[in-house]
C-alpha cells in the first residue's frame, strides 16, 4: 500500500517571505495517479520533493503508507523520481542507466537483468538497451528515465514535469504512453505540470495549487463544472473563462445578471443560491464553448441573448476562437467554422443560464 497523507505541512524558505507550502493537507489514494497543477511558483514541485525527501519539512507531517517520513533520508523513503531533464547517465548505455539503481543496492545480476529487461519491454526500448543517450530522441530518453524509475519498483512514482522539454507532437503521444503505463504497473504516482491540459487528461485527480495554497482536489470533470473558486476557473480550461462584473437585478420576478450593454436572465435553482447577493455586483464567468451564435442554439430567448461585434478571429481548423465585444466587455468563444464570420461585423450570441457561473466578488469563492 502506498498512499500518500500531507498532514499540515508547510514549508518556509526563511526571511518575511510567504510560504512556498502552506498548511496543505491531502490524501494520495493507493494506486492513484494524482497531479499537482499550478503556476509556476505555486508551490507544486516543493510539495512533491518534501515527499522525496529533498526538502526538509518546516512543520506537519508526511506519510507514506503507514510510516511518517519526516526524518527518513531519500534513499529509505521507496520513492522514485523522474526529474525534466532525464538525469540519465551520458557515459552509461541504456541497458547500463536502467541497472545503475539496482546496482547500488545490491540487486543479483541475475534479477537485475531481468528487471531491466522488463522495464525495457513494458516501454518499447528493448532496441535501444545497447545505445548511449546522446543517441536517442528526446521522446526516447524519457523513456529511459521512466524506466529507472520502473525497475526500482518502488512503492510511489514522483515526476516533475516529465514532458516539458518534448515538442507538442512528442508530448501527446507521451502523456498517452504514460497513462497506459500507470494502468499496466499501477503503482501511486505524484505528478507535477504547469500545464492544465496534461491535468485534465492524465489525473484521475488534479490538485490545483496557487501561491503555496491548495484551492481544490477533485476530478478532472468535476474541477471543469464545478470550480471551488475564480482562480481555478480561470486555470482549468482553454481558452480560459470569461470574466464579467455583473449587477443582479429582480425584474418582473425574475433575476438577471445586468452590465450596461447585456442581460441575462437566471434560472431559478441558480437564482436561489444567489438570493443574499440581489442588488449587489458578482463576478460572473461563462466558457468559450458557452457562448453561441444565436442560430445555434435552440430555444434561444431574447432573455439570454445579446449583441456583439467580431474583433479577431482565430482558425484552428476543426474549430475557430472568437474574440467579441460587447460594449467595452471583450469576450472569448470558440465556434464552429462554419460560421464564416468576418471581422467587424455584428452578430447576436446567447449563453444558456444554466452554464453560468458566480463567484463573490471579495472572497472569489463559487457562489454556490
Amino acid at each position: 500500500m502506498a498512499r500518500v497523507i500531507f498532514d499540515s505541512v508547510t514549508k518556509l524558505y526563511g526571511g518575511n517571505q510567504a510560504p512556498a507550502v502552506n498548511n496543505l493537507n491531502m490524501e494520495v489514494y493507493d494506486k492513484e495517479f494524482l497531479v499537482l497543477v499550478g503556476p509556476s511558483g505555486c508551490g507544486k514541485s516543493t510539495a512533491m520533493r518534501m515527499v522525496a525527501g529533498l526538502e526538509e519539512i518546516s512543520s506537519g507531517r508526511i506519510i507514506i503508507g503507514d510510516r511518517v517520513v519526516n526524518d527518513l533520508p531519500p534513499k529509505d523513503r521507496d520513492v522514485a523520481m523522474v526529474f525534466q531533464s532525464y538525469a540519465l547517465y551520458p557515459h552509461m548505455t541504456v541497458y547500463d542507466n536502467l541497472a545503475y539503481p539496482l546496482k547500488l543496492r545490491k540487486v543479483p545480476k541475475q534479477e537485475r537483468d531481468q528487471r531491466v529487461h522488463e522495464a525495457a519491454r513494458i516501454l518499447d526500448i528493448e532496441q535501444f538497451l545497447d545505445r548511449k543517450p546522446k543517441a536517442l530522441s528526446g521522446g526516447q530518453r524519457q523513456r529511459v528515465a521512466l524506466g529507472r524509475a520502473i525497475v526500482r519498483n518502488a512503492d510511489l512514482f514522483l515526476m516533475d514535469e516529465p514532458l516539458s522539454n518534448l515538442d507538442a507532437k512528442l508530448r501527446v503521444q507521451t502523456r498517452a504512453e504514460l497513462i497506459k503505463l500507470h494502468e499496466r504497473v499501477s503503482t501511486t504516482t505524484i505528478y507535477v505540470t504547469h500545464d492544465q491540459v496534461e491535468a485534465m487528461t492524465m489525473g484521475d485527480r488534479i490538485a490545483v495549487m496557487s501561491l503555496g495554497v491548495l484551492q481544490q482536489l477533485d476530478t478532472p470533470q468535476n474541477l471543469y463544472d464545478t470550480p471551488a473558486n475564480k482562480f481555478v476557473a480561470g486555470f482549468i480550461g482553454s481558452p480560459a473563462m470569461n470574466f464579467v462584473d455583473v449587477d443582479l437585478q429582480t425584474i418582473d420576478g425574475q433575476l438577471y445578471a445586468v452590465t450596461p450593454d447585456m442581460k441575462l436572465q437566471i434560472p431559478t435553482q441558480k437564482a436561489n443560491n444567489l438570493s443574499a447577493f440581489v442588488g449587489q455586483k458578482v463576478t460572473m464567468g461563462v466558457r468559450p464553448e458557452h457562448i453561441v451564435e444565436r442560430s445555434r442554439l435552440a430555444g434561444s430567448t431574447d432573455a439570454n441573448s445579446f449583441p456583439v461585434k467580431v474583433d479577431v478571429i482565430e482558425l484552428l481548423g476543426n474549430e475557430i476562437f472568437v474574440y467579441l465585444l460587447n460594449g467595452t466587455t471583450l469576450l472569448t468563444a470558440r465556434m464552429a467554422p462554419d460560421l464564416h464570420l468576418q471581422r467587424g461585423s455584428e452578430i447576436q450570441v446567447s449563453v444558456e443560464g444554466d452554464k453560468l457561473h458566480f463567484f463573490d466578488p471579495k472572497t472569489e469563492a463559487r457562489i454556490a
